[in-house]
């Protein structure tokens, strides 16, 4: 079912999160990020869509963001209880034949999904689906619990010598921005300009003005596109700028978290031994604030396929 209308999502955040009750697991902060937009009434209200399956009590939740210059990107969020199979194949098969129009006109799809999720949809293309894996890619999920989101609050950054905090001119930075992203083959340049000039993003620059390093926000809600200019790494610009950038989400009410490629070896260690983030475990309990040591680590996916239907 079609749960974008904002009586129909306000009542499904409610019964996924138990009242709000579970506003900090990991599973429910997309969905939290994206509906606070939405509600509000702006961006990116004109292409985002929740559907649920079933529609009666939804057990699996679809964010799908898509407009004429957008691929369709599916986020999937992982039920609370575990996955259930059976229920799992009949979603994504009803899922797919929703985005039929969609996918026919943009002839891909992009998903980020956990890996379960991701196996039911290779399932799905051995059977015969119509799909052509473009790119599949292991990412570890991150995020920042409610003690680590109070203490971010309470820091003061500055950039190093030679350096200034600044902000990104839209018009003038967003093609560069664009053309440094490594998914950039799967977006146009107009993507990442509207999540600029319509969502949190800071900067660092040089003492010339130049872009060095930057993080935006994307439009299921997650911190992306972390990047210094080769030539000024080294010097923390890269954690500067993430820092920055979850102060800023913090104190808009917003979740923070990212999903890091594994193959990005310095990252992921990085963000390991950061103080401020932590890994999401599947079976966290609310006593221990969603940090569980003994819990399973959930691992992330990002998916881009061709739609091969004639």
């Amino acid at each position: 079912g079609d749960f974008t209308a904002p009586d129909r999502l306000r009542s499904l955040v409610s019964r996924l999160t138990d009242n709000g009750k579970n506003n900090h697991r990991f599973e429910n902060i997309s969905l939290l990020n994206t509906s606070k937009w939405i509600l509000a009434g702006g961006f990116p209200s004109d292409c985002l869509r929740f559907y649920g399956y079933p529609s009666a009590d939804p057990v699996y939740v679809f964010i799908v963001e898509e407009n004429d210059f957008k691929l369709p990107h599916l986020h999937v969020r992982t039920p609370s209880g575990g996955h259930n199979s059976e229920i799992l194949d009949l979603a994504l098969k009803a899922l797919l034949d929703e985005l039929k129009p969609a996918l026919r006109k943009h002839g891909k799809l992009i998903f980020d999904a956990d890996t379960t999720f991701r196996a039911a949809f290779f399932k799905l293309q051995r059977e015969g689906a119509p799909f052509e894996t473009l790119y599949s890619g292991d990412f570890i999920p991150f995020y920042m619990n409610e003690g680590q989101k109070r203490e971010i609050l309470e820091k003061e950054f500055t950039a190093p010598d030679g350096y200034e905090i600044g902000k990104v001119n839209v018009l003038k930075d967003y093609e560069f921005i664009h053309r440094m992203w490594p998914f950039a083959n799967f977006a146009v340049d107009l993507v990442t300009r509207e999540r600029l000039e319509n969502l949190p993003s800071v900067c660092v620059r040089d003492a010339n003005g130049d872009l060095a390093s930057w993080e935006l926000t994307h439009s299921i809600g997650a911190v992306t596109h972390l990047f210094t200019v080769e030539k000024h790494r080294g010097k923390g610009l890269g954690v500067l700028a993430e820092n920055l950038q979850a102060q800023k989400l913090v104190r808009q009410g917003l979740h923070v978290f990212k999903y890091v490629v594994t193959t990005n070896v310095d990252v992921v260690r990085g963000t390991d031994r950061h103080p401020l983030w932590s890994r999401w475990k599947a079976l966290d309990d609310d006593v221990n604030d969603n940090i569980n040591q003994d819990g399973k680590e959930i691992m992330w996916s990002f998916n881009g396929f061709k739609y091969t239907e004639q």
